[in-house]
């Protein structure tokens, strides 16, 4: 599969929940929102969508959640993103119901049994993601 990559001038979004929030002005994003999901369900990437008009009604509509928050991220930012010699990228991934989906690609994958140095690396690239994250979308 030949992955089509991002324009570094995009921007992306993803939603999360509101709880990945920090109570704070401003409002910044904890690194759980870039944590891929024990279950190996993120190990062809973190999903977001390119920024265009309506993304946050779009968003919650396709993922049947109305109290999701959307975030954003500058492309050119995430691809300056390294930390273990993972380099993070972001490349278009279109599917049936947004065609401006993408994902966010370049952690180690999860499986049972990860190394300390594998949860190292995500955590780091995970916190690396919130400090340059932006909240937040208005629907």
């Amino acid at each position: 599969m030949i992955l089509e990559s991002v324009d570094c001038r995009e921007l992306v979004a993803r939603a999360v929940d509101p709880d990945a929030l920090r109570r704070s002005v401003p409002i910044r994003v904890r690194k759980s929102a870039f944590i891929p999901r024990a279950n190996g369900q993120d190990n062809d990437g973190l999903s977001v969508t390119m920024v265009g008009d309506d993304t946050l009604k779009r968003l919650r509509q396709r993922l049947g959640a109305p109290d999701k928050e959307g975030i954003t991220l500058h492309v050119g930012h995430v691809r300056e993103i390294s930390a273990n010699g993972r380099r993070l990228d972001v490349t278009a991934d279109p599917i049936e119901n947004d065609a401006d989906h993408a994902l966010i690609i370049g952690f180690p994958p999860r499986h049972p049994a990860e190394s300390a140095e594998e949860k190292a690396v995500w955590n780091r690239l995970a916190d690396l993601l919130s400090q340059q994250a932006r909240c937040c979308l208005t629907a």
